[in-house]
């Protein structure tokens, strides 16, 4: 039975950036198959499995896909089909701009939804909406997304003793509450200020942009996803940390490149654009 796979072009004028998003119906299949350009594919709704160096994983909704030109893969979609948003990028573009780190480059990845699906969102508006200045923004967004995951990378990559993977566990684990750098020492049995410089050579930031980021993934996964007692925004910037709701949404701004109540009715457009695409 053939599943049918439904493009919508718009028109990208950028001669080494290709935007297009795609509908893939329920359980589509795409054979091994690979892309002159390297490919970022964003799933704004539904899922797919792929298969890539003979290994499986599922992309869900609000996940990130990278994929070098020229890596063989294939794709099965998920039980509801997928609404896909794709940015065809020429490689030598991407070699010009990031070629100090030309070797991750060649390297597909995965990244689940969080800290980079701002400017996933960011390039997908633009494209949707496109004036005079969507070519110039679409392009620094993609350069600060391409950035920001090659650069987790590189610092993931760098080596890091077992009391400081004890301090990032300890992050994680309280983000939402004050902790000091005296506290964190103590836990790491190391003097705060060898903390404090370890963390940020391994990690490529401070201690306090970590949790802020941690804070703003924790908010931006209850915009998209609210207990069922649906909580008030000054409720979710209190149980994140934040002193206040406009504490909250000034750094959400910041970070993600949208205000909290942008970034909720980005997800509703999706969500309501693909009830009508694909019924």
């Amino acid at each position: 039975m053939a599943h049918a796979h439904v493009q919508f072009p718009h028109p990208t004028p950028h001669p080494r950036i290709d935007c297009k998003q795609s509908y893939y119906g329920p359980g589509a299949l795409r054979q091994r198959h690979y892309h002159d350009d390297t490919w970022i594919v964003f799933p704004f709704t539904g899922s797919f499995a792929l298969t890539l160096r003979s290994a499986e994983s599922l992309l869900s909704s609000r996940s990130l896909l990278y994929l070098p030109a020229g890596e063989p893969h294939a794709n099965v979609f998920g039980s509801h089909g997928a609404g896909v948003f794709i940015a065809a990028i020429n490689p030598s573009w991407i070699n010009d701009r990031l070629g100090v780190v030309t070797s991750a480059g060649e390297m597909p990845r995965i990244a689940p939804a969080g800290f980079l699906e701002g400017l996933a969102l960011k390039l997908y508006r633009e494209f949707q909406n496109p004036d005079a200045l969507s070519d110039l923004i679409m392009e620094g967004a993609l350069l600060e997304l391409l950035g920001r995951w090659f650069r987790e990378k590189v610092y993931a990559d760098r080596g890091s003793p077992s009391w400081l993977r004890q301090v990032k566990a300890l992050l994680h684990d309280s983000f939402c509450n004050p902790v000091s750098l005296n506290q964190i020492a103590s836990v790491a049995g190391v003097h705060p200020s060898h903390v404090a410089r370890e963390f940020h050579r391994v990690y490529g930031m401070t201690i306090g942009e970590y949790l802020r980021k941690l804070r703003i993934e924790f908010v931006a996964e209850r915009l998209v996803y609210p207990s069922k007692d649906g909580a008030a925004l000054t409720d979710l910037a209190l149980s994140a940390g934040f002193s206040s709701q406009a504490h909250m949404a000034a750094v959400f701004k910041r970070m993600i490149g949208m205000t909290p109540g942008e970034y909720r009715k980005a997800h509703g457009l999706h969500q309501s654009r693909d009830r009508t695409s694909i019924s």
